[in-house]
């Protein structure tokens, strides 16, 4: 079993993940639904949030649990 991670290590890691995500997505999605915001915005929410939690944070504390 693997030991926790320290929660500010984690709140690193996400912070580092979602910038790029954050920044590229949104524009991204605005392209394909130029006029509804919150179609942009939920559809944005939509692809950030499962990279985030299905992605990132497993492999983050995989790596950080083999170090």
């Amino acid at each position: 079993m693997s030991k926790p991670v320290n929660r500010h290590i984690m709140a690193l890691v996400n912070f580092i993940a979602l910038v790029p995500l954050v920044y590229f997505i949104p524009p991204w999605v605005a392209q394909f639904f130029p006029g509804n915001k919150l179609l942009q915005v939920i559809t944005a929410v939509g692809i950030i949030v499962p990279i985030i939690s299905y992605l990132v944070v497993p492999n983050a504390v995989r790596l950080i649990n083999r170090l």
